[in-house]
């Protein structure tokens, strides 16, 4: 499993985006069978165990460094975090109903645009991992093809999260762990890299990935990953002056 910061950084992109309605699944079976090795090779049942996780770690984005810390509710698409970078702090999430975002000035804002939602919405699902659980959480998949990436080869599926935007994901042929993630919005495009996965409490996970969103590039490191019970409040947004 990995996680990209799409909560903290990647939402401007996204924000812009169409995003597509999978309103029936026509998932194809190759698909499908990727990502039944990838959940295998992720964990298997040892992923269904979990309520929540907590994690923390440092960031480098454009040259500055900072630390952050997310909370992610693995039943729902409801996550939150919140970073520091040279002194400033930002952030935000979706608790399931209201987007929220914590901007350097201190104030947080809030929305429950439909597009704004549509798109917390794949924020949520990729950032947990939600492909895991096809029956939890609805999308199609469809395979893209055997592409190459710096002279190494993947299987490629292409996700569409129910209502939200789709993303690329990239799996290592020997591992079927997820090495790398594309999405663009036609205009735009950004990419991450995940790496160092480690064993936790019978799960893989990504401790270091790099990601690029349009000119800027940021590598984030975890300190800390730990599955923790579920706290709905941790998930609330912000009160903001």
């Amino acid at each position: 499993m990995w996680r990209m910061l799409v909560t903290i950084f990647l939402a401007s992109l996204l924000g812009g985006s169409a995003y597509a309605q999978a309103s029936r699944d026509t998932s194809d079976p190759k698909a499908r069978a990727l990502m039944a090795q990838c959940r295998a090779a992720s964990g298997g049942q040892a992923l269904d165990r979990h309520m929540a996780f907590h994690e923390t770690g440092t960031i480098i984005r454009d040259g500055k460094a900072g630390t952050y810390e997310m909370y992610a509710d693995l039943h729902a698409l409801r996550t939150a975090g919140i970073h520091t970078l040279e002194g400033k702090v930002g952030g935000g999430g979706f608790d399931g109903t209201t987007v929220w975002h914590l901007g350097p000035d201190g104030k947080v804002t809030k929305s429950t645009d439909a597009r704004e939602i549509a798109n917390a919405k794949s924020d949520a699902y990729f950032t947990i991992g939600a492909y895991n659980w096809p029956e939890r959480f609805p999308a199609t998949f469809r395979y893209v093809g055997s592409l190459s990436y710096q002279s190494k080869h993947y299987d490629v599926v292409e996700v569409t999260p129910e209502g939200a935007t789709p993303a690329d994901i990239w799996l290592d042929k020997k591992t079927h762990r997820i090495s790398r993630f594309t999405v663009t919005d036609g205009r735009d495009a950004a990419s991450g890299e995940i790496w160092d996965y480690r064993l936790v409490d019978g799960t893989f996970i990504g401790f270091r990935n790099y990601q690029i969103e349009g000119i800027h590039k940021m590598t984030q490191t975890l300190a800390t990953f730990d599955y923790v019970p579920l706290d709905p409040k941790r998930l609330a947004p912000l009160d903001g002056n």
